[in-house]
């Protein structure tokens, strides 16, 4: 194909968004459908696209890609697209003679491209989520392309939304997987130098848990909250064992090089792929609401929502757990330094969330 000439045209140029992850594996099952399609129906190039903001992306393409001029992750302008409207109803899903009809028939991209005949289908997922579109063309026009044809498209495409999602569920799998792998090897490392620490973790985890239920946190951001939750004391394998076992209150230059244990935790989270996005909240576990927190200063919603209900969870589990320095305080309280330091010290909605998880009412009993 001819490729248009200016910028206001459909012109095919190298694709600069962030494309569709899809391994060779995949590639090369979509590349069979597509030649299958192609070649069933008669047709000279075959390509799944992809709508990406104001763009239509060639995610894969398979035929004459040399006559056509056209390279999978190529892309027009969406306005110019058949696809986009084939999608919107716009147009029917088979054309078998595009200069007979009027909806394309004066489209740039039909004569740039000497677009004769196409046919295309959505990709929807089981979720009805739009993955894209599966099409073919040819330069002449194809008079016999009916109904039949599209129905044909339609089983392809269906097969190829159910690949699609089957292997984005195994990669969702193996990084869930190592997720808990990485999570599992940090904590067994913290446990090793700090016996209170990995049972704390845990309980923490509990109480988050049932907070951030109760606030209505969605599924991704209630699965992160845990395992912020989990490794919030991370930092604490880069803090030396005399402080971190001290039997006894630290010093103020002690108490300086524990405080570093928020900022050490973030960069240690960092440097692992699959958690890497958790950092800034284990980085902010110890800022208070009110700002005076450490080690930034953070303030309100600058704070992280998964870091405000980790600190709530953490000291209060704190507080009614013994420490060699100090006994536990009685759960009551505990609940009434919660209250005293809402809106000061913690988020209040995650005071009034936990308070609400331990049985306690958020209001202070009448005197």
């Amino acid at each position: 194909m001819e490729s248009p000439s200016s910028a206001a045209a459909a012109a095919v140029v190298p694709i600069d968004v962030v494309p569709t992850e899809l391994d060779d594996e995949a590639r090369a099952a979509v590349e069979r459908c597509l030649s299958v399609a192609r070649e069933q129906l008669g047709m000279d190039i075959g390509w799944l696209a992809e709508f990406c903001g104001d763009r239509k992306v060639f995610r894969v393409v398979e035929g004459a890609t040399e006559e056509w001029d056209l390279e999978s992750e190529d892309w027009i302008p969406l306005a110019q697209s058949y696809c986009k409207r084939m999608y919107d109803g716009q147009i029917p899903n088979a054309i078998p003679d595009t200069a007979a009809e009027p909806a394309v028939a004066q489209l740039e991209v039909t004569r740039t491209m000497r677009i004769g005949a196409y046919i295309g289908v959505p990709i929807v997922l089981e979720d009805g989520t739009l993955r894209g579109a599966f099409c073919c063309a040819r330069h002449g026009e194809h008079p016999g392309l009916d109904d039949r044809d599209v129905r044909f498209m339609q089983v392809l495409a269906r097969l190829i939304a159910d690949d699609l999602a089957f292997r984005a569920t195994l990669r969702e799998m193996r990084r869930v997987e190592r997720q808990a792998s990485s999570t599992h090897a940090l904590l067994a490392a913290l446990e090793a130098r700090d016996d209170y620490t990995g049972g704390h973790s845990h309980s923490v985890v509990d109480l988050a848990r049932g907070v951030g239920q109760r606030l209505g946190l969605a599924a991704d951001e209630q699965a992160d909250l845990e395992r912020v939750a989990l490794l919030h004391d991370i930092g604490k394998v880069g803090v030396a064992d005399a402080i971190l076992r001290k039997p006894g209150p630290l010093d103020d230059d002690e108490w300086e090089i524990m405080k570093r244990h928020p900022t050490i935790g973030g960069d240690l989270i960092a440097t692992i792929p699959e958690l890497a996005h958790l950092a800034p909240a284990v980085a902010a576990e110890h800022e208070r609401w009110d700002g005076r927190g450490y080690p930034q200063g953070l303030a309100g919603e600058q704070i992280p929502v998964t870091a405000r209900i980790t600190f709530v969870c953490d000291g209060y589990h704190a507080m009614v757990s013994d420490r060699p320095y100090r006994s536990a305080l009685s759960q009551e309280d505990a609940v009434a330094e919660l209250r005293r330091c809402r809106g000061t010290m913690f988020w209040p909605a995650a005071v009034d969330a936990l308070l609400a998880e331990l049985g306690a009412d958020a209001t202070p009993p009448e005197r």
